[in-house]
């Protein structure tokens, strides 16, 4: 089997679904923009990859900024690399695309893993078996937490929290705003809200120093939080050091840095982490989450998967978190992300996601649906 065609659709979807989310959403106090004109359009790519044997891949990139751009630095650097070769050869194909990357590649982290995520979608396809059950079938099932956007009241976060109850997740994640008083009032009122036994966690996006981070810390370990994710810049290791042997509660991170498997490497020996955040996104689509799983199984902690943003993706994370065993979680936005694909993701009454059973992904795309959205094609 061989690979003939690589197809970029980049498709741009209005976002006032997200827009009408919450009147507290997104802006601080004091910016006079509303919440619905600071969200911008969303751009996507919808990849498909084509066969001799007539088994066609799909898979979504995330173009930070701008869905166009990637597509192009995917047609550029990507493509060449994969046409004529067996799509089964992952492993190959993975370590092929990341040396032309790095010889005058710079490709942006969220290129190489959509693409890697639409050859495992071929080959399980060709096998017969749905994505889960070719890495290795640990589970069909996985919990889920909800997370959603940043929010300047307390209220947001606590609103938003119980919609992601009342649709079924039994733990959600708060994005504070990155200021630390504010950001413990809110933990505080969310888990009075929310009682002693619903999972929550924080993820304030690396806006802490060391100094924040212990403070805010110390007051999610008296509120019970489950994880406290990326209080600091990835690259202030030396701070995770301090920060991961202070505190009792679980420090996550790893997340947006590039370098994978071999970064996490390095947090976990140094000590710096607790729990590695990984995805098939922007971390080497699939194949690059289960290096940076097995790895941090030999050190006896939980590589987590993150948002993946687009639907396709998280269907994938699904896929990718029950193939394994040292993952609890897979993080789902609220409202559930299921545009442009026909057989959508869901929660059911215990909090758990379900892995689709179809061959590859196990989901197909609403074409009908994207193809006015459509504003190019590479």
């Amino acid at each position: 089997m061989r690979i003939t065609e690589v197809e970029l659709a980049v498709v741009r979807k209005s976002t006032g679904m997200a827009a009408e989310r919450n009147a507290h959403a997104l802006h601080r106090e004091g910016d006079q923009t509303s919440a619905q004109e600071k969200v911008p359009d969303v751009e996507l790519i919808v990849i498909t990859i084509k066969t001799d044997a007539g088994i066609t891949g799909h898979s979504m990139a995330w173009g930070v900024r701008g869905a166009r751009r990637l597509a192009e630095e995917i047609a550029a650097v990507i493509v060449p690399e994969i046409i004529g070769e067996d799509p089964i050869n992952r492993e190959y194909l993975y370590h092929k695309i990341n040396h032309a990357d790095r010889w005058g590649g710079h490709l942006p982290i969220t290129a190489h893993g959509p693409i890697d995520v639409a050859l495992w979608d071929i080959t399980a396809k060709f096998a017969g078996l749905p994505i889960y059950k070719l890495i290795g079938g640990y589970r069909d099932k996985i919990l889920a937490y909800g997370t959603g956007p940043r929010f300047t009241t307390a209220e947001g976060y606590v609103d938003e929290a119980k919609r992601a109850k009342g649709m079924g997740f039994t733990a959600y994640k708060l994005h504070p705003l990155g200021e630390p008083t504010f950001d413990i009032e809110c933990c505080a009122k969310v888990r009075e809200a929310m009682g002693p036994d619903f999972i929550l966690m924080s993820d304030p996006v690396g806006a802490y120093d060391y100094e924040e981070a212990m403070r805010v810390g110390r007051a999610l370990e008296k509120l019970n939080f489950y994880w406290y994710e990326e209080p600091l810049h990835d690259y202030d290791i030396h701070n995770y050091i301090r920060l991961t042997q202070a505190l009792d509660i679980p420090i996550a991170g790893v997340e947006w840095a590039a370098g994978r498997n071999f970064l996490a490497a390095e947090y976990i020996v140094r000590g710096a982490v607790d729990i590695v955040r990984s995805d098939v996104s922007w971390k080497g689509g699939i194949t690059g989450y289960l290096k940076t799983a097995a790895l941090c199984e030999a050190f006896g902690i939980n590589c987590e998967i993150h948002l993946a943003i687009h639907s396709l993706l998280n269907v994938a994370n699904v896929h990718a978190a029950c193939g394994i065993r040292n993952c609890k979680f897979v993080e789902l936005t609220v409202p559930i992300d299921n545009f442009g694909i026909k057989q959508g993701l869901s929660v059911d009454d215990a909090g758990y996601v379900h892995a689709p059973t179809g061959p590859g992904l196990g989901v197909e795309i609403d074409w009908e649906l994207l193809e006015p959205m459509v504003i190019a094609r590479l």
